[in-house]
C-alpha cells in the first residue's frame, strides 16, 4: 500500500493528550485499513507527524476523524520508504526494521531537518586551458573535499546530481559547521591547484510536511534558491537558521563576509522575484522596467533588494535563479 505521512497542529495539547490520540489511532486503525508506521510530538515545534501505511489520503482522514477530530492534519501527502530513509536517517531504519514492532511511544528526536544545496562550479575556461586527466582529477578531488565533509558532520545525501548537491542534517548546528568546513577546504584546494574554481552553498530548515506535495519540499526549494544565488564561495543561510548561526563560534578560519543570513524579508523578495522570471521571462517585452513595475518599487530598491539576496549583478542573478 502507499505510504502517507501528515503533520499536525499541536499547539495547546499536552503530552497526555497527544498520547491518548495516538493510542486511539493504534486501536481503530484495522477498521480504516490503514497501519501505522511511526509517530512523534515534536514539542518545540508544536507540530505532530504521523506515517501511514493506507489505501488513500481519505483513510487517513476519516481515521483520525474518528480517533481525535480536535487534532486532525493540517496537511498528507504521500512519500516513498526511501525518500524518509535519505532524510530522517536512523529514524526511519528503526521504523521499518524486522526486528522492532510498531512505535507505541515517542520518538524522542525532532523531525525537522536542515538541507544543504552545494554547487561545484568548474569555469569553461578550466576545462579549455588543462588536459581532459589533470580535469578529471581534479573534480575527483573536489568532489572527495565535499564527501569527506559530509561524513564528518553526519550527514545525509539525499541527491548527487549535475546541478547541485542535497543533504540532508539532523542537526543546525552540523549543517552551518559542515558549510563552513567545505568552504575553507575547497579555498585551499583551489589556492594548491591555482585554479579558479568555485563552490556555493544555501541553506535551509524546515518540517517534512508543509504546503508542498513533496516531503520537505519547501525546505528543499529554499535551499536550492539561495544555493542558486549565492555568490562565488559563499554560503546563503536561510532565517529559520539565523538565531543558531549567531550562537555559534565557529573554530574555522572562514570570512564572515562569505556567509550571510537572509532575513525573511528578502526570502519572501526571493521567491517573488524567481516567480515573476518564471511566468514572465519568454514574454518579448519583459525587461527591468517590467520588473519594476511587477514589485511596484524603484530600480535603486530593486537594485538594493537583488544585491543583498547574493552577490551578482540583477540581470545575471535572475538568469540564474530562473534557469
Amino acid at each position: 500500500m502507499p505510504i502517507f505521512m501528515d503533520i499536525h497542529n499541536t499547539t495547546g495539547a499536552t503530552a497526555e493528550d497527544i498520547a491518548a490520540a495516538h493510542q486511539m489511532d493504534l486501536a481503530f486503525q484495522n477498521d480504516f485499513n490503514c497501519k501505522f508506521v511511526y509517530f512523534w510530538h515534536d514539542i518545540p515545534n508544536c507540530t505532530g507527524f504521523c506515517v501511514f501505511e493506507a489505501p488513500n489520503k481519505e483513510s487517513v482522514i476519516n481515521l483520525h476523524n474518528k480517533t481525535h477530530n480536535t487534532i486532525l492534519p493540517n496537511q498528507i501527502i504521500e512519500v516513498e520508504l526511501k525518500e524518509l530513509e535519505f532524510f530522517l536517517g536512523k529514524i526511519a531504519d528503526i521504523a521499518w526494521s524486522k526486528k522492532n514492532p510498531p512505535f507505541d511511544g515517542y520518538i524522542n528526536e525532532t523531525a525537522h531537518r536542515a538541507i544543504m544545496h552545494t554547487e561545484i562550479v568548474n569555469p569553461l575556461s578550466l576545462k579549455l586551458h588543462i588536459n581532459k586527466s589533470k580535469f578529471i582529477r581534479l573534480s575527483n578531488l573536489q568532489k572527495e573535499i565535499v564527501k569527506d565533509s559530509f561524513l564528518n558532520y553526519e550527514s545525509n545525501i539525499i541527491s548527487w546530481e549535475n546541478d547541485g548537491i542535497l543533504t540532508s542534517f539532523l542537526s543546525e548546528e552540523n549543517a552551518i559547521n559542515c558549510a563552513a568546513d567545505i568552504q575553507k577546504k575547497f579555498s585551499r584546494h583551489s589556492k594548491k591547484e591555482n585554479v579558479k574554481s568555485s563552490i556555493s552553498i544555501g541553506l535551509s530548515f524546515g518540517a517534512p510536511v508543509t504546503n508542498s506535495d513533496n516531503l520537505f519540499g519547501d525546505v528543499i526549494s529554499l535551499a536550492k534558491k539561495l544555493g542558486n544565488v549565492a555568490g562565488e564561495n559563499q554560503i546563503l543561510i536561510a532565517s529559520s537558521l539565523g538565531k543558531v548561526y549567531s550562537e555559534l563560534k565557529f573554530k574555522n578560519d572562514i570570512k564572515n563576509s562569505l556567509i550571510k543570513v537572509l532575513s525573511s524579508h528578502y526570502e519572501n523578495f526571493l521567491n517573488k522575484l524567481l516567480e515573476i522570471f518564471e511566468q514572465k521571462w519568454n514574454e518579448e517585452e519583459f525587461n527591468i522596467d517590467s520588473l519594476v513595475k511587477q514589485f511596484g518599487t524603484s530600480k535603486a530598491q530593486l537594485y538594493r533588494n537583488v544585491t543583498a539576496v547574493g552577490d551578482i549583478g540583477v540581470v545575471g542573478q535572475c538568469r540564474r535563479c530562473a534557469f
